[in-house]
């Protein structure tokens, strides 16, 4: 039996703003809003509470001078939220400083990982 290969090494980080934070949990339930186009569904596929969705949301869209996610409320026509032009340009501009940081700690991180196997 050939035993499971180590865990590849998780690295994320948040950035701190006037308004709050951005890491990695607003960024996967921005993610999952513009998938899913409404943020019950997002909630409902990260296993995460209606509550807390809607928790995350009004802090996300307290990080910037206008909304980053664009909420409809439910009833009959029904409800969704989208990503607004300004959400999409975050959502591109974390992915893009995301790749930078990944890249540069790539050597550091390898030789943390080297040290820590022994």
């Amino acid at each position: 039996m050939v035993p499971d290969a180590a865990p590849a090494p998780t690295l994320w980080f948040r950035v701190l703003l006037p308004g709050g934070a951005l890491g990695p949990g607003k960024i996967t339930l921005m993610r999952a809003i513009a998938a899913a186009g409404s943020v019950s569904a997002a909630a409902k596929s990260l296993k995460m509470s209606h509550a807390r969705s809607v928790k995350l949301v009004a802090e996300i869209n307290a990080l910037a001078p206008t909304a980053l996610i664009d909420t409809r409320a439910g009833g009959p026509a029904g409800g969704g939220a989208q990503l607004t032009p300004l959400g999409l340009a975050v959502l591109d501009a974390h992915a893009g400083l995301d790749a930078a940081v990944r890249d540069a700690a790539a050597p550091s991180l390898d030789r943390l990982m080297a040290l820590l196997a022994g």
